[in-house]
Parts: structure tokens; sequence; C-alpha cells
């Protein structure tokens, strides 16, 4: 047997040579049907395993590759997660008719509106629109931690006479509220095209009711509280859906005649739709001024009350009795009045800056005058040196928000109106999250 397949071997090696290949075949049938079969190969030796020091060489080895193959992804810092400032207050003012002389609570003379709207834009407290202080509202987006807002009630034409002009120079947005009865050209209303070229300079239009009745005064021929019921909400909802087909708009705030409403007419109003209603009552807006009994400071004619008591924001003076000072006034020599840091309308990375003011030029302060209110801080404590007349305070957490906006006051002597001075800068929050090189 052993000589048999031996000689298959040698067969089977001569078939690898040319020309031998059909002789290889027959071989072959011929080993199969005489039982030969070929051994088979010898198993492969297993390799020993790894002892642990080659282990621990081998796993540096296939860390190795790893690292080679794909460098780690840069880090990406995150963006700075939006936080909304609830410690903003808004005061909103409310006018009436305009004339060139004033003469009735609800009449204003144009040179005595343009003063107040210039001390307003000398006080740098900034003008937002209604719509702004909604969103802000919402929790969609900041405002200024002092801001004012702008209404005129009813549609007198003096409106767009007198006090357009100034509030389109000044770049100041405002509110009209119109009543259905009295719109369109009747009388001394204003005109759809008054109201509409208002409209694209700065102008947004709300509801005040169809007739301009007190809400909480159905006319007398109403008997039952059904048909009560339904007079309130007719005069809230046909005069907003009147100037929303006029006008195309979404009217969505509404200014009680006289002010006068109760819990009933707010609820009734916020369930149809208006956003906002705005009443007379003398209060200024917070955050969680409950959106359905909004107040304003009404403006009687000439009369100054109101408007100082608007202007007149946590402690500092009203616009009219404080000294503007702008941030790079000069002093007799045209040098700069007062050294601001960081610098007015710089953009810095550092997000924990100091805040410094030299006031070595003004002369002599009162150190205890000294107020410094910071956006989304308000009035924070300061280390003031008497010696260089420096006023310091240090930021004590990062700032998480682009634009930060301050107020210095102080007085000069005890018998002197404190004098403001305001100016913001800027935070490159991007550029403060990049790491240091």
């Amino acid at each position: 047997m052993r000589s048999a397949f031996q000689f298959l071997i040698v067969i089977l090696l001569l078939g690898t040579l040319p020309g031998c290949k059909r002789i290889e075949a027959k071989l072959r049938r011929l080993a199969e049907q005489s039982g030969v079969t070929p051994k088979p190969p010898p198993p492969k030796p297993e390799e020993p395993a790894l002892t642990p020091e080659e282990q621990a060489i081998e796993k540096k080895l296939q860390e190795s590759a790893l690292l080679n193959a794909a460098a780690p992804a840069p880090e990406i810092p995150e963006a700075p997660a939006f936080e909304l400032n609830k410690s903003s207050v808004v005061s909103i003012l409310g006018y009436h008719d305009f004339r060139d002389r004033g003469g009735s609570p609800m009449l204003i003379a144009a040179p005595k509106f343009r003063a107040q709207m210039q001390a307003i834009k000398d006080s740098k407290i900034p003008v937002i629109s209604l719509s702004e202080m909604m969103a802000w509202k919402r929790g969609e987006k900041n405002i200024p931690e002092e801001a004012i807002v702008i209404t005129m009630d009813d549609g007198w034409e003096g409106v767009y006479t007198y006090a357009y002009p100034v509030l389109k120079e000044f770049g100041f947005p405002f509110t009209i509220y119109l009543y259905k009865n009295y719109v369109g050209g009747a009388g001394r209303s204003m005109s759809w095209e008054q109201i509409k070229e208002m409209m694209q300079h700065g102008c947004e239009v709300g509801s005040h009711s169809v007739s301009h009745a007190s809400l909480k005064s159905p006319p007398k021929n109403l008997k039952s509280d059904a048909d009560r019921q339904q007079w309130v909400l007719s005069e809230l909802k046909d005069s907003r859906d009147f100037l929303e087909q006029n006008l195309h708009i979404k009217c969505l705030s509404f200014a009680y005649p006289y002010g006068n409403f109760d819990d009933a007419i707010q609820e009734t109003g916020l369930q149809i739709g208006y956003e906002s209603l705005v009443t007379v009552n003398g209060q200024k807006v917070s955050w969680d001024t409950p959106n359905g009994k909004l107040g304003r400071y009404i403006v009687h004619g000439d009369n100054d009350i109101n408007f100082k008591l608007a202007t007149s924001f946590r402690g500092r003076g009203d616009v009219g009795s404080s000294k503007i000072l702008v941030a790079d006034a000069k002093d007799d020599k045209g040098e700069q009045l007062i050294q601001l840091k960081p610098k007015p309308d710089s953009v810095i990375t550092e997000r924990r800056p100091l805040v410094e003011a030299d006031l070595k030029k003004i002369g002599t302060i009162l150190p205890e005058s000294i107020k410094l209110r910071i956006a989304g801080l308000g009035t924070v404590p300061v280390d003031y040196d008497p010696a260089t007349m420096v006023v310091r305070f240090q930021f004590p957490y990062k700032l998480r928000r682009e634009d930060c906006a301050l107020s210095l006051s102080f007085q000069r002597g005890a018998t002197q109106p404190a004098e403001v001075v305001s100016w913001r800068f800027k935070i490159d929050l991007e550029a403060a999250y990049q790491p240091v090189q």
C-alpha cells in the first residue's frame, strides 16, 4: 500500500509538467477507484499566548495606530445660552391731541412735546416699540434695562401734523389707538392715507373700541347681562376686525376708553386675541406685569408731572431734573471730560471687565451721590477713590450677553441736580470663547 501511495505522489507531481494534465486526471480516477487517499497536511503549530509585557506592547501599538489614523476633532465652544433679562422696566407714555398751542388736558402744545422728546433723546433712555416690549414679555428677546414706549389715543389729525414729524426726526417708534367711529378723515381725525404713511415710519396701530364709550357703562337700553356682555364683546372685537380689514395688519393691542375696565372685560379681551391691553394707571411695566392691565402715564396738556414720573427710573431723577452728559463731552480745553473704561461703543473680549470712570476733571463730587447702574444688575456697589476721583466696579461673573449698557450718576453739590453719563460696549462672545493660543 505504501509503495502504491508513493507511486501516486510521483504521478501527481508529474502532472504539474506541461502536457501531463490528461494523465493526471486519469491517475486520480484510478486512485479513487483503488481507495488510496492522500494524507492530510500536518496541523499548524499554535502560537504561544502573549506574556503580560507583550500584551502591553500590543495595546500601545494599536492605540498609536488609531491616533495616527485620525486626528481628534477640534473642540467647538458651545454658544452661550440665551438669558432673558427680567429686571428691565418700561414706562409707557400716553398722549391725545396736539396743536401749536395747548389749552386743555387732552391737548399738548407742539413746542412742549418737542421739548419732552428732546429730553428723552438727550437722556439716552431708549424708546422702543410696543411690539418689542411684548416680545420681551414673551421671553423672546431682551430690551434695554430702562425703556420708554410712546402711545397716542383716538386718532386726532394733530398726531400726524405735529407729533409725527418730531417722532420721525428722532427715530422714535410709537403706537396709535384708533376707535372705529372716529377714523378715516371725519372731522379732525386722521385719514387712512395719513395713518398708512406713518406706518411706514415706525407707527403701530392698536384698537380703542368702536364707540369710545366706557366699557363699564353699557347703553341703558341693554337690560339683560347677556346683552351687556355681547355689547362689550362687539366693542372689543368689531373695532379690531375693522382695523385689520382696512389696514391689512394684525391688531394685537387695545386701549381701554377712559381706562375703565374690570376683570371680566380684561379676560374677554385676552380671550378674543389681544396680547396687550393698556390702562391710564401711572405705573411702570415690569416683566411680570399682567398683559391685561399695562400701566400708562397719560400726559395732561402742558403739565409735566406724569412725564417726570414716567422718565424717572430707580432713584435717578427724571430727564428734566438731571443734567445729561454725553459720553464724549469735552471740557473748556477741549479735553475728554470723563474717561470711561471700557470705552463707549468699544468691542472687548474680556467677559469680566473692570469698569472705570475717571471724574477728576469734573471737580467736586459728593461721594454718597455716586450711583452706577448696569443693565441686568441694576444699581451696583462701586469703589470710589477720593484721591484719584476714579469710580471702579469689577463684574462678579462672566457676561453672557453681547451688549452691556451702563449709566453713572453723581452730584457736584447737595443743591445741584444729578448729572448722568450713559454708555455701552459690546462683548465679542465668539472671540471670548476661543482657547488661548
